[in-house]
């Protein structure tokens, strides 16, 4: 597996330079004495340039495959690291960590899932590092009417440096729907209960529908984004906003891009917030010719902008079309970068990323 350094340049751009030929770097899974099959990283957090954390999975030969973190220092990455599932969970055939976040150099959470019982269902977890070492995970408790057996999954976790967090995922109701829901632990004190996160109306029950990212300010309020279904083919973004410690019911964005589809369908995977209070978040969205394509969004003084991000060099325009943004990250009070794929003339899909002037 590989990371691109936080300083590699962008294959698209919002806007600025072009790519400056960074070479990714290699990182290793776990030491094991059996040969290792896959390995892939899925989240990163970083604390300065050349100090972060990165999360995902690894399956060495005759294993499950099995949540690993890695950390860089001084630039360099060290080995990947197993985290330790909740008591029960050895059998498992899978799990991954889906988000991280880190208040300060080896004080980080992870959020993830894993698959614990012979119907393979999933539950989330998160795991907690302090001083640079990782506690067994452990799992949430899920708002009153979660399904049995449990069913969740956590998708991404916002932390402050006074030590509070939030986590965002879904879970199974009693009836078997897919549900939102949010998880706060204050600045002191243990992870509070799973709060359900209301869709807004017209929703229709998909496993589509979810909160996927989010972001909290310096000050402490959050916001969050995803999606939900409003139909069999067609999405719309949605947003929840925090204030206070709690989150409100989701609210849908119309807003469009230029050149959307006359029957739009919008998503929403990752947003990261400015100090100033801008927020960017990214996703995709259809287009006029009906093909899926990336898209970002701007939120400023509670307004939303949306923009279709322009293909790269080799991107296809044709009936293979498709492109995403996955997750985005700003710092400081100006920059932002994202990073998604795009498909080429061929079908085959190609990372991109780009970056605000």
């Amino acid at each position: 597996m590989f990371i691109i350094p936080a300083t590699a340049g962008p294959a698209g751009m919002l806007g600025g330079d072009g790519p400056d030929h960074h070479q990714a770097t290699a990182v290793q899974p776990p030491a094991s004495t059996q040969v290792v099959r896959s390995a892939g990283l899925f989240a990163i957090a970083c604390t300065a340039a050349g100090w972060c954390t990165a999360g995902g999975n690894y399956q060495a030969a005759g294993r499950p495959i099995e949540p690993m973190v890695a950390a860089q220092s001084h630039g360099r990455w060290s080995r990947g690291v197993p985290l330790v599932l909740p008591a029960g969970a050895a059998a498992q055939p899978y799990a991954q960590v889906n988000g991280i976040a880190c208040r300060s150099l080896g004080n980080c959470v992870a959020v993830g899932d894993y698959e614990y019982d012979k119907a393979h269902n999933l539950q989330g977890f998160i795991a907690t590092e302090s001083h640079g070492r990782w506690a067994r995970a452990f799992t949430p408790r899920l708002p009153p009417d979660a399904a049995s057996p449990l069913s969740a999954l956590l998708e991404a976790v916002t932390c402050a440096r006074d030590g509070s967090c939030t986590a965002v995922g879904s879970y199974q109701d009693s009836s078997r729907n897919a549900q939102t829901m949010v998880l706060a632990k204050p600045s002191s004190g243990p992870w509070r209960q799973a709060t359900e996160i209301t869709v807004p109306r017209g929703a229709i029950a998909s496993t589509f529908t979810a909160i996927t990212s989010v972001s909290c300010l310096p000050t402490g309020p959050c916001l969050g984004v995803g999606q939900y279904a409003i139909s069999a083919t067609q999405s719309r973004a949605m947003v929840v906003t925090e204030s206070g410690g709690r989150f409100s019911g989701a609210a849908p964005i119309t807003t469009l891009p230029q050149g959307a589809s006359a029957k739009p369908s919008t998503y929403l995977l990752g947003v990261s917030c400015r100090p100033s209070g801008v927020c960017f978040a990214v996703g995709g969205g259809r287009n006029k010719a009906g093909h899926s394509v990336a898209m970002y969004m701007v939120r400023s003084g509670g307004q939303w902008r949306a923009a279709f991000l322009a293909p790269p060099p080799g991107a296809t325009a044709g009936p293979r079309e498709l492109s995403a943004l996955s997750s985005v990250s700003c710092t400081g009070r100006a920059h932002c970068s994202a990073a998604g794929y795009y498909h080429d003339g061929l079908g085959a899909p190609h990372a991109e990323a780009a970056s605000t002037p």
